[in-house]
């Protein structure tokens, strides 16, 4: 864990991590990323989640940025799956390129948030209070679906 956060250092962290997840996915057609055949989800149901936790970690950012506090609930690791099932199932139906698009948006407002933060404002230790946490959780999902790949020789 990190106390202070070089904000070039968290944006290239974040940079980082978008190009992993997005080797991970290229080249798959929309039939390959909507096959639910990751312990029951999809890779795009996979680039779903990352989309929610984006959404979700831009407005703790943009609090933390105005000076208030973390607003997520404290949950247990049930909580966060309950949350992570509903709003995959919520958003099962969407289309590969909205998922695409949703995600390079949450993206972006997590990087304009976090290169506009003033500096005594980066302290980022409010992601352990999130659950998944930043580029590290995208790092992850591009290892899942690295190795989904490579089982189904994609």
């Amino acid at each position: 864990m990190r106390s202070l956060t070089d904000r070039n250092q968290l944006l290239l962290e974040i940079d980082t991590a978008r190009t992993r997840v997005m080797e991970a996915i290229a080249r798959l057609t929309d039939e390959q990323m909507s096959q639910l055949e990751l312990d029951g989800w999809s890779v795009k149901d996979h680039l779903t989640h990352l989309t929610l936790w984006h959404e979700m970690r831009f407005f703790e950012v943009s609090r933390i940025a105005r000076g208030g506090h973390a607003g997520f609930p404290e949950t247990d690791e049930a909580g966060i799956e309950t949350i992570n099932q509903q709003f995959v199932a919520n958003r099962r139906s969407l289309p590969v390129g909205q998922v695409l698009a949703d995600l390079d948006f949450a993206r972006e407002m997590i990087r304009q948030v976090v290169a506009a933060a003033p500096e005594d404002r980066l302290d980022l230790r409010f992601y352990e209070e999130l659950g998944p946490t930043g580029a590290g959780h995208d790092t992850d999902h591009a290892e899942i679906i690295e190795s989904w790949r490579k089982r189904m020789g994609i």
